[in-house]
């Protein structure tokens, strides 16, 4: 029987005495390595999303200077290799589609209701905190204190 993403059981993460399940549970804090201050903190639910959508706002923020906000709110791209098609949101730009199918013959699914969900905190070189929980989850709530 399938789980409530789609996938298959795998042997590899049946319940067995004294094993510890696989999990896609990545908590991430990032560290100026200069300073050892702490410069990003961000997290994730979504089950096998969870990688693809922390890896996109850590790599916006850190590598292309974009807010927290601009990063978690920006569309997502989704490869599970098993089947090897990518979703996408819909306002992926179709340029970038296009790259990525000549250069990497990507195939790409349209999926509704990304089940990545991010949330991060980013703290500036003055110290000022700015946090932002992904829209996606369509809630009234906020990041405390925000």
């Amino acid at each position: 029987m399938a789980n409530g993403f789609g996938f298959a059981p795998s042997e590899s993460n049946f319940i067995e005495p004294k094993k510890k399940p696989m999990s896609s549970m990545s908590p991430m804090i990032i560290y100026n390595t200069k300073t050892g201050e702490v410069v990003m903190v961000s997290g994730a639910s979504g089950g096998s999303k969870i990688i693809s959508v922390l890896a996109k706002s850590i790599v916006r923020v850190l590598f292309f200077n974009e807010t927290i906000k601009e990063a978690i709110d920006a569309p997502a791209l989704h490869n599970q290799f098993t089947p090897d098609i990518t979703q996408f949101e819909d306002l992926v730009p179709k340029e970038l589609m296009n790259d990525l199918t000549r250069v990497f013959g990507q195939n790409f699914k349209k999926t509704t209701g990304f089940e990545g969900i991010a949330q991060g905190i980013v703290v500036s070189e003055d110290g000022t905190i700015y946090a932002n929980g992904d829209h996606r989850r369509e809630t009234d709530m906020h990041p405390g204190g925000y």
